[in-house]
């Protein structure tokens, strides 16, 4: 398992001109030479006061905090299904020189699995972005800051990571969450300081706008589909079995299964969603399906670490179950009897969350229920809210069940479900997944005539419980040991949740974080990836390897201003496109257009372009960093 670390590069601060600093209507001035120089000699010293004091400008070299931050990447559209994801390139260089060998060729799409190449496509820097020093100057850091500090280890060189554990805290990593010791003992976990920040967080685990279309012509199952409870057969996929019902009383599939619409019912109609993953392989194969796949558990999957190239090709590690999930569509209702209800699900373990929305009263309330292998029990009601008009409209709507605490959206607004939809779970208390793990999300209505589309998943981020063996030891890079003894183990368990949770629990551990006074704890958003305070080295002998001193903070990242520029022209690519081009060709150009390589311990011009052009500012990722 490879590890990378984030060492933002400083960049000239964005001052102005010096010409900015004069307005007009002032009458003209003699001496113009000496003025000028004065006005430069200002502009200089406003320009290092506001980069001291205020703010400063990084640039972000590796993918250790994507999806909030990309390091150097590259864009992609899937082959297959089109989704768009973007995957880290930050391997393809050493100490800044490209290294042909480890040039990025293929990754998979996180949507479909399908292998994509990519070994042409154009290659971006990472992102740019605005460092605010203010905050922390008059004021105390914030856990889940995005914060720059001086890595410890090496106090001459500026980090990026996730501000997660504060000043005497003990932190605990346990199956992918953050919790917090109290001083009795217990445990809670750390929920991310808002919704929104918990959005930033999310990553894709399938968009219905892209489903495997080559893949269902042989035969491989769609992963939505109407479905009926099967009681003769309770672990098949929890007990859903695909509907056999006709289009008068069950969901009715458009012809690019991309939407589903149901008439007017009295009893309710279910739509889920199965977690079928094609493999790599199963893309390459264009003979018609001999077998039946079996649906998976969703694991911390991330698109942007799955490549082949770098310095440790390969795909990663996938193994780790995640079960907090957000689902979103677009519900367009019609007509609306007495009885119309709609009901939203997910399934973490041995939990049922339901958003139950009465369509003709205009309410919603939110509900769990435990162990779903008993009938007898009610569900539990864990919030509620009114004023909820779904009716004869379109609506886009998402649930989320996250860090313990249950979420609505209605047209992206966060309705207020009361106190008690955030729910308290004893972290020790870890059933595992279940088989409503491998079918965790569904939708289901009834009297009334209902349309759903847009329909997609996403996962909460998952931290691992890496940790350096010894947390004495003096080393620079000492051994580190994974969440998991048997990772491999785990992957090939991952389409029995009953087996996969009893090798979890004999060869997983957890991972804890003592602080200090005036001691914080920073971690990576791709964790599978970061080098951060679960790994550091000891070199400089501290008391606490993990913790970055209050005296290292450098400020709080708050703006991407330039992510960077969109080719086109040349089916998207710009120019230059190939080794032969006339910019290569041009010592006035190659350098500036092309990667620099060593051959023989000499600087050589490579014919792997850098930089293209004409591009266009990239609007949608210019934002505030949360």
């Amino acid at each position: 398992m490879t590890q990378s670390d984030t060492s933002p590069k400083m960049q000239t601060p964005i001052t102005g001109s010096a010409s900015d600093l004069l307005t007009g209507n002032e009458p003209e001035r003699r001496g113009g030479w000496r003025e000028t120089i004065e006005s430069f000699a200002i502009a200089f010293i406003l320009a290092f006061v506001f980069k001291t004091f205020e703010a400063e400008a990084f640039v972000i070299p590796t993918g250790s905090m994507a999806p909030t931050l990309y390091g150097r990447h590259k864009d992609i559209d899937c082959e297959a299904c089109g989704h768009n994801y973007a995957v880290g390139a930050s391997e393809e260089l050493q100490n800044d020189w490209y290294e042909p060998t480890s040039r990025i060729t293929s990754s998979y799409c996180p949507n479909c699995r399908n292998e994509n190449d990519i070994k042409d496509l154009p290659v971006f820097k990472g992102d740019r972005i605005l460092v605010n020093k203010f905050p922390f100057e008059f004021g105390q850091p914030k856990r889940w800051d995005v914060t720059v500090f001086k890595f410890p280890e090496q106090p001459n060189v500026n980090y990026i990571k996730r501000m997660v554990g504060l000043p005497n805290e003990t932190i605990v990593i346990r199956q992918g969450n953050l919790y917090l010791v109290n001083p009795d003992g217990g445990r809670q976990i750390l929920r991310k300081a808002d919704p929104l920040k918990q959005d930033t967080l999310q990553l894709p685990v399938f968009d219905n706008d892209h489903p495997e279309t080559r893949l269902h012509a042989l035969g491989w199952p769609s992963r939505w589909a109407a479905v009926d409870k099967d009681s003769d057969d309770p672990q098949a996929v929890a007990g859903w079995i695909e509907s056999k019902t006709g289009a008068k009383t069950g969901w009715k599939v458009s012809d690019d299964s991309r939407s589903f619409s149901l008439a007017t019912s009295n009893q309710l109609k279910w739509l889920r969603y199965r977690h079928f993953v094609p493999t790599p392989e199963r893309w390459k194969d264009n003979e018609p399906l001999d077998f039946r796949p079996r649906p998976q558990l969703i694991t911390d999957f991330c698109g942007y670490n799955t490549y082949e190239g770098g310095h440790m090709p390969g795909r990663d590690q996938d193994c780790y179950w995640v079960g907090d999930l957000t689902f979103g569509c677009e519900i367009t209702v019609g007509e609306v009897q007495a009885t119309g209800r709609l009901l939203l699900e997910l399934v973490e373990g041995r939990r049922r969350f339901r958003a139950d929305f009465d369509l003709a009263a205009g309410t919603v309330r939110v509900t769990s229920k435990i162990d779903l292998n008993r009938t007898e029990d009610e569900d539990e009601e864990l919030g509620r809210s009114e004023g909820i008009q779904l009716k004869n409209g379109r609506h886009t709507l998402r649930f989320a069940n996250v860090d313990d605490r249950l979420c609505i959206w209605i047209d992206g607004q966060l309705i207020d479900l009361g106190p008690r939809a955030s729910y308290r779970q004893d972290p020790t208390d870890f059933p595992g997944p279940g088989y409503g793990d491998l079918s965790p999300v569904g939708i289901a209505a009834r009297g009334a005539q209902v349309t759903v589309s847009h329909l997609a998943i996403f996962r909460d981020i998952y931290y691992r419980s890496e940790m350096v063996r010894d947390a004495n030891t003096r080393a620079e890079n000492p051994s580190s040991r994974a969440e998991s003894s048997d990772e491999t183990g785990l992957i090939d368990a991952l389409s029995n949740p009953g087996s996969w949770h009893e090798l979890y629990s004999s060869s997983a551990s957890e991972a804890v974080f003592e602080l200090g006074p005036d001691e914080f704890l920073m971690l990576g958003d791709n964790s599978p990836k970061s080098k951060d305070g679960r790994l550091w080295g000891n070199a400089r002998g501290a008391a606490r390897r993990h913790a970055v001193p209050r005296s290292a903070l450098v400020g709080k990242a708050f703006y991407i201003y330039w992510p960077h520029g969109q080719p086109f022209l040349n089916n998207g690519h710009g120019y230059p496109d190939d080794k032969d081009s006339l910019m290569r060709r041009l010592p006035i150009f190659n350098r500036w257009f092309y990667h620099a390589t060593i051959e023989n311990d000499q600087p050589t011009i490579s014919d792997y372009p850098q930089f293209r052009v004409p591009f266009y500012p990239q609007f949608r990722r210019m934002k505030r960093i949360r």
